[in-house]
């Protein structure tokens, strides 16, 4: 009997979320706490429900906020008002969408996660997406998931996001610098 509850307790401690409720326990690269990463991850299940109809939302506010950068994207002779309804405009929104996930799937791995963000902010340059293009992004997922989310999961992604665009800077910069 003592062998099955082994069983159980590690196929639960598997399946089941770890240290949803520690607060104290920084990660020494990214300094996002378990908690931060567990709100993080429990949102974004939700918004990965329906990803291409959330990146559409997203990128159409990051647009009305930001205009100037529809001429940085492929759909830029497409009219703004056909924006949901197109099927390039909502691909690459649903592609953003998987970007993000991709981030969220590598909290627990920062040379990976540092990996991916270094190359999402060196593969834009050619395509001209500055820095201050990355930080108006960021400032309108925060402002989007503020109107979707709780204000402590909101702050985990605040956290979370700050580290990951400080990166994607970084590789923006290390292409500019070269």
């Amino acid at each position: 009997m003592s062998g099955i509850r082994k069983t159980m307790g590690s196929v639960a401690s598997y399946i089941l979320p770890q240290n949803t409720g520690k607060t104290d326990d920084p990660d020494p690269v990214t300094k996002l706490t378990s908690r931060d990463k567990y709100l993080v991850r429990s949102t974004w299940s939700k918004a990965m429900k329906t990803p291409a109809d959330n990146g559409v939302l997203l990128l159409t506010m990051f647009f009305e906020k930001h205009p100037d950068y529809i001429q940085l994207f492929p759909f830029k002779d497409i009219p703004q008002e056909e924006f949901k309804q197109n099927v390039r405009f909502r691909a690459h929104a649903n592609s953003v969408m998987y970007a993000l996930s991709s981030i969220v799937d590598a909290l627990n791995d920062n040379e990976l996660l540092i990996q991916l963000l270094t190359k999402t902010g060196s593969s834009h340059v050619p395509r001209k997406v500055t820095p201050e293009a990355f930080i108006h992004l960021k400032e309108v997922t925060l402002e989007l998931f503020a109107q979707l989310f709780k204000p402590e999961e909101v702050e985990a992604w605040k956290k979370t996001l700050d580290v990951a665009f400080s990166v994607i800077l970084k590789g923006v910069e290390s292409v500019k610098d070269t």
